[in-house]
């Protein structure tokens, strides 16, 4: 008996006799000896009985030639020598495709190894068990080694990894094995003649269906060369995975009265059961489908009830989460009144064949949708091959070039040394790599990287030579840019600090060899600032690019102009002679300086200069030094009048020193106890209570007495004491508080300023902890902060001030009207109180023009539910307009200064 689908596969008509010679007459003539060896062993008397599989080509009847995979069972009668064959039953699958699929998975494997080996590329193996480690030839030539040389063991590769890279190899190695993850790495090798390349190194982890590890495959890139000439070529290579295991097939029988389902062994082995046959409810093989193909499969169920005939590819998902895919095909049995009574069929395993298509999906898209040009040439040089990139790069179809050599494409700009070399490393080394520039059909001149590789034959002979390369044109034109924009002010043309930076180092070195003393200038424009307040930016730019002419006019060829920034200029003069040339040359820039700037139409621009000048090694022998005196003579010139030259003097070295000296009695003020927090009381305007406070850091030094807020916080600023400080002082208030509430039974709320310093770093103790610990709730506390903290719209500060919300901390804008930037942030940030600053409050009785400002502050506060704290109130006057204007806070000498919080306790009892 033949199935309908065996005759289909036969191409025999269901007229045609079926018979064992009918298909021994199509079994292919080559594949009919073994056949029958097959056939004769599984019949057997004695033997037989066993399953057996066959694989041949058939011959069809239309004279095509099909593939065909055969599972079959001979059955027996009886026992010994009476035992008689009774029948044979298979089933047959038509692998065409599958065989199809794998030759065409081969034809891309080679076309992939071709461009990995031109990439220089090599590919790797590592057993993780047995330790034993797998090289391909690619591999032997990238680290200069022999096969009869490689031991195969995971150590033959550590002995070549650069002494200084070991240890980091073997941790990353241990990481992502122990982390389930990729490994990517770069590491230096020494090969045996010494030379050291860089090698880049991308792995995968490979494990069993058990999920242990089994194997480490990788590839590693020599990028010697990139990091040489600092190009940021990229390019990927990815490796191809084949199917390990052949298809194995699974028959499966639903019983459609019972709804009982009957598996043999092979199917529960794929669905990662016990191997052994078993029947059980449909429902059960349910559970092993892939929800996303469960629609497909019911159709393909339902068309086979009509047809007779059940098709359809889906997936399973076994036991251990594994997902395969299969080719399910059954048919449709029925009783003598035509209803179906069982169904009956096999799921083949076609999960590698699915793979196989991907992959070789995956290949052709490496050849033919890289952006990379790939060119193979024959032993003779001659182009047999190119992908679409190369078309697109050169503008040459492969037809114009074919069979032509690659020197058509040469510039001319390279001499004949030049490819005599590169050819000599081909042969010699068997692959070269470099910048080249060629010309397109065009002809126009493009710059490409190339990788050329060689293919030989088994006895060393030319077989391919193949090239990839890229155009990097624009890339160079981006880089030298790049350079260009990293090194020189855009808008004067000068260099900038950064290249400045190493040309005062160049000089230094050089300097210190021949003994010739190097002058620093630094050339400050003075009252630029007014240029670009009342005129604008545009006319401040001409004033800058006509001032660095006048100053680079001023001084020699050899010597070095740049812009730092802003207004600021230097001049590097090496090898000056002696002072007086120094001070002709300052004296000129500012003489030159002081002349007037036409900024266009009729409008002029007028400025002076102040120069600073500091001298190598007189001064200082570093940058840093050089550049901190300089300033340092600068600002004293300033100081002492502006349009005029000053010289670095050890007095303005004492003075870094004292504010030195003064940073560090800062740093012990607070454990020797001078620190102080006083506080300055805040009114409700209405009822004039105090029902607020600001905290106010006061520093009586041991031996100076008081220092002022003003000289001492921008130097705990500077030094970040203010983070270890301004968190004591917001312990301290919340002990006052807490004090406080305890005895007069309310809350005072006290505002603590906050400075950006300590923005940048994270609490030493969650400021809501400190609160709980005391019993407080967080709207007992105000931080205030400036407009500019908010202007900076930095990440850290977004995310304490929700910090400060989230605990129920309020906020509190100090200065307000003080910047000059938009309002924006007022709707961005939940802002409680805005205070309104001392020079808004101090003639606000007599000008009209604070009056209006003050009071349009209040109102626009109120419209957005903020209020409002006046703070510099020094009369009862001014108290009694701002009330008027409907401010809700009042602070200022009026009611008290600033006391420590003994006294405080006393206003407390008087107000």
């Amino acid at each position: 008996y033949w199935s309908p689908e065996v005759r289909e596969i036969y191409g025999r008509s269901a007229e045609e006799p079926a018979s064992f010679k009918a298909f021994l007459e199509q079994v292919h003539p080559d594949d009919k000896e073994r056949i029958m060896k097959i056939i004769h062993e599984a019949h057997d008397p004695v033997t037989g009985g066993k399953p057996f599989k066959m694989e041949f080509r058939l011959l069809r009847t239309d004279g095509v030639i099909r593939w065909l995979t055969i599972r079959a069972q001979a059955f027996f009668e009886g026992e010994g020598t009476a035992r008689r064959l009774v029948r044979t039953i298979g089933a047959v699958v038509d692998i065409t495709q599958r065989k199809g699929v794998e030759n065409a998975l081969r034809e891309s494997e080679e076309r992939l190894a071709l461009a990995t080996h031109a990439g220089g590329v090599g590919i790797w193996d590592w057993n993780v068990e047995s330790g034993e480690l797998i090289w391909d030839d690619s591999m032997f030539r990238l680290y200069g080694m022999r096969r009869e040389d490689f031991s195969g063991a995971y150590e033959a590769w550590r002995s070549s990894v650069h002494p200084e890279d070991i240890a980091r190899m073997d941790a990353e190695v241990e990481s992502c094995i122990r982390e389930k993850r990729s490994h990517d790495s770069e590491f230096r090798i020494i090969k045996p003649d010494g030379e050291i390349r860089n090698i880049k190194v991308h792995a995968e982890l490979i494990y069993d269906d058990r999920s242990r590890l089994q194997r480490m495959v990788g590839t590693n890139w020599d990028i010697t060369d990139l990091k040489h000439a600092e190009d940021a070529m990229r390019e990927s290579h990815e490796r191809l995975e084949r199917a390990l295991e052949a298809s194995n097939t699974g028959t499966w029988r639903v019983d459609l009265n019972t709804g009982m389902d009957t598996r043999d062994a092979s199917l529960n082995r794929m669905l990662g059961l016990p191997a052994e046959p078993s029947t059980q409810a449909l429902g059960d093989w349910f559970s092993f489908l892939h929800p996303d193909d469960l629609p497909g499969m019911q159709q393909a169920w339902e068309r086979g009830l009509d047809s007779g005939v059940y098709d359809v590819e889906h997936r399973i998902i076994r036991r251990d989460g594994k997902v395969l895919w299969v080719h399910d095909r059954g048919i449709f049995v029925r009783d003598d009144s035509g209803q179906p009574i069982y169904a009956i069929g096999a799921a083949m395993d076609i999960t590698e064949r699915k793979e196989a298509e991907e992959s070789m999906r995956l290949a052709a898209s490496i050849y033919q949708s890289s952006t990379e040009a790939i060119m193979v040439t024959d032993e003779n040089n001659r182009i047999i091959d190119v992908n679409p990139a190369f078309t697109e790069i050169t503008g040459y179809e492969f037809e114009e070039i074919a069979g032509k050599d690659p020197s058509v494409l040469q510039s001319g700009r390279h001499d004949k040394a030049f490819y005599r070399e590169m050819w000599h490393n081909i042969l010699n080394d068997g692959h070269w790599q470099g910048e080249i520039w060629d010309r397109r059909k065009d002809g126009g001149l493009y710059a490409k990287w190339v990788n050329i590789g060689v293919i030989r034959h088994a006895d060393g002979s030319v077989y391919r030579h193949i090239a990839q390369f890229s155009d990097i044109t624009e890339k160079k034109r981006k880089d030298e840019l790049i350079w260009t924009q990293a090194n020189y002010d855009p808008l004067t043309s000068l260099p900038n600090r950064r290249l400045f930076q190493d040309r005062l180092e160049l000089e230094i070195r050089k300097s210190h060899r021949t003994e010739a003393p190097v002058a620093l200038l630094l050339i400050d424009l003075d009252r630029f600032k007014e240029i670009n307040d009342t005129l604008g930016h545009a006319k401040g730019d001409v004033l800058l690019v006509e001032a660095a002419r006048r100053i680079s006019a001023c001084v020699r060829e050899a010597d070095t102009v740049a812009r730092l920034g802003g207004d600021e200029f230097t001049v590097i003069l090496p090898e000056f002679g002696d002072k007086s040339h120094v001070e002709r040359i300052a004296q000129d820039i500012i003489q030159e300086l002081s002349k007037p700037f036409s900024l266009g139409g009729k409008e002029y621009g007028y400025i002076s200069a102040t120069v600073g000048i500091t001298l190598y090694p007189d001064d200082a022998t570093d940058f840093d030094s050089l550049m901190k005196h300089v300033d340092q003579a600068m600002y004293r010139a300033k100081g002492e009048g502006r349009s005029r030259f000053g010289y670095f003097t050890p007095s303005m070295q004492q003075e870094a020193q004292e504010k030195r000296a003064l940073t560090d009695d800062l740093r012990r003020a607070l454990a020797k106890g001078e620190l102080e927090v006083f506080y300055q009381p805040i009114l409700d305007m209405k009822n004039r209570k105090i029902v607020k406070a600001e905290a106010l850091l006061r520093w009586k030094h041991g031996k100076r007495g008081m220092i002022g807020p003003n000289i001492f916080i921008p130097l705990a600023e500077e030094s970040r004491l203010i983070v270890e400080i301004g968190e004591w002082v917001f312990r301290e208030a919340c002990a006052s508080v807490e004090q406080w509430r305890k005895q007069f039974g309310k809350t005072i709320q006290v505002s603590i300023n906050k400075s950006p310093v300590q923005f940048e770093f994270p609490h030493e103790k969650d400021w809501l902890d400190v609160l709980t610990s005391y019993g407080l709730p967080g709207n007992v506390i105000t931080v205030e902060i400036t407009e500019g903290l908010l202007l900076k719209e930095s990440p850290k500060v977004k995310e304490r001030l929700l910090q400060f919300r989230n605990s129920g901390v309020e906020v509190s804008i100090d200065d307000f009207g003080t910047g000059f930037s938009s309002l924006s942030y007022l709707k961005q940030f939940d802002i409680d109180y805005l205070k309104i600053d001392r020079s808004f409050v101090r003639f606000l009785c007599e000008n009209e023009s604070d009056k209006a400002l003050v009071e349009a502050i209040i109102v626009m506060a109120h419209k957005l539910g903020i209020q409002t704290v006046a703070e510099g109130i020094e009369t009862a006057a001014q108290h009694d307009l701002l009330a008027s204007f409907g401010c809700d806070f009042a602070q200022g000498f009026l009611y008290s200064p600033a006391v420590p919080s003994h006294e405080f306790v006393q206003l407390l009892e008087k107000w």
